[in-house]
């Protein structure tokens, strides 16, 4: 009986190993970003590696006043959807089309002030493109 005991405690120890293992791997990277958005301009963040098929996430820590808009890029190209806010929140933005095409491509995170924001807003926050 102490065998099987020692043996079902090493198995779920692996097995408890393995999925934490797992976990961290599939952990989202985040990127930090902070500026002041301009009435006829955008912030564009760094590039950042697209690692799975999730959506993306903008967690907004601090928005001045106003309203801003956040989406996520290609190139030139929005790959997400335009997502509104104008507090601290955390932000989905879901991807147009396949998502597992961008993985380990290279995309960016575009803030903008929203229609009918006349002000500049400072804002910060992190991001993942998930």
């Amino acid at each position: 009986m102490k065998k099987f005991k020692l043996f079902a405690s090493i198995v779920a120890v692996s097995l408890l190993t393995i999925g934490l293992g797992s976990f961290a791997k599939a952990s989202p990277t985040y990127h930090e970003y902070s500026g002041k958005i301009q009435i006829i301009s955008d912030l564009e963040t760094n590039d950042a590696v697209k690692e799975n098929t999730g959506s993306a996430y903008n967690l907004v820590s601090y928005v001045q006043r106003g309203k801003l808009v956040s989406w996520v890029e290609k190139g030139n190209r929005n790959v997400t959807t335009k997502e509104m806010y104008s507090e601290r929140t955390t932000v989905l933005m879901d991807y147009l089309g396949n998502a597992s095409s961008l993985i380990g491509e290279n995309v960016y995170l575009n803030i903008s002030t929203s229609i009918g924001t006349f002000e500049s807003v400072d804002t910060a926050g992190t991001w993942t493109p998930n």
